[in-house]
């Protein structure tokens, strides 16, 4: 990275200032260094915004489980048992588990992924050996699901505040899926970019995240998530709503946001910490 940024610096300066041999004025001299210092303080953010996208996971999966009415405690009893086998074996496949506390019950496995080429290798070579017994869990698990289905989604990192690893997770997810007019999407991700996000930044929300969607579903199928610790944040006036100035402001950006989608739902899900595992420093 360091040999890349370095050569990449050279190719750039030498293409903005055009450094001719020739010029020694004292005139020209200063505003060539000037042009460096700007090309060199560009080149650094630049630079700075690669490395940071690069520590951002790419793809975030979720796999949504509708268990049998009747076979929840044994779905609870399975899963808790595989969380359990994972930290046993040490994986390094982290995940959380999350229940719908609205609309219908379901339950989410979230996983994030740094690449498409991770999704190519379902089991881990280091755990070939305990296949036999994560085989028999996952068996467990699926005997008490009714219906199952997943969904693919690529993080927006430049509509989402960064995700801080090792962060506490909240207790409670809003998630507000918005499918957009296909002719609409380029507006839409903008004001999500120019109004939205700047709010949230304001707001100091410990969570936002965008994703689209890319399998599953509408590739025009947009989520963002914010995280709560309970009911009791919905009571007085939203952050976002507050960092946009209030509500006049708030609706003001409805009113352009409204004419970009088809439809919009919210749903609430509960973090459940002891079916997931994100390692053994959890």
């Amino acid at each position: 990275m360091d040999i890349f940024i370095r050569s990449l610096m050279y190719d750039y300066l030498a293409e903005l200032t055009g450094i001719r041999p020739i010029h020694t004025g004292s005139t020209l001299m200063y505003l060539l260094s000037r042009r460096c210092a700007m090309g060199v303080a560009s080149l650094l953010t630049i630079a700075a915004a690669v490395a940071s996208a690069q520590t951002q996971p790419l793809i975030r999966t979720g796999a949504f489980f509708t268990v049998k009415p009747d076979r929840v405690p044994d779905f609870l009893a399975a899963a808790r048992d595989y969380a359990s086998l994972m930290k046993k074996l040490s994986s390094d496949r982290h995940f959380t588990v999350w229940q719908s506390v609205s609309g219908p019950r379901e339950y989410v496995l979230v996983r994030y992924h740094a690449k498409w080429a991770e999704l190519d290798t379902p089991n881990e070579a280091k755990l070939k050996d305990s296949q036999p017994e994560i085989t028999a869990i996952t068996n467990r698990i699926m005997a008490t699901v009714e219906s199952s289905h997943r969904q693919i989604n690529l993080l927006e990192h430049e509509l989402s505040i960064p995700l801080v690893p090792g962060r506490p997770i909240k207790p409670l997810a809003s998630v507000l899926r918005q499918w957009v007019r296909p002719e609409h999407y380029r507006a839409y991700r903008e004001l999500v970019k120019s109004e939205l996000l700047p709010a949230a930044k304001k707001a100091e929300l410990p969570l936002f995240s965008v994703t689209q969607n890319r399998f599953g579903g509408s590739r025009y199928e947009y989520s963002i998530v914010t995280a709560m610790d309970g009911w009791a944040s919905l009571d007085g006036e939203p952050p976002i709503v507050k960092a946009m100035g209030g509500r006049p402001n708030y609706e003001k950006f409805l009113d352009r946001m409204r004419p970009l989608i088809v439809r919009s739902e919210y749903q609430m899900y509960r973090h459940l910490p002891d079916l997931g595992y994100l390692g053994n420093t959890q």
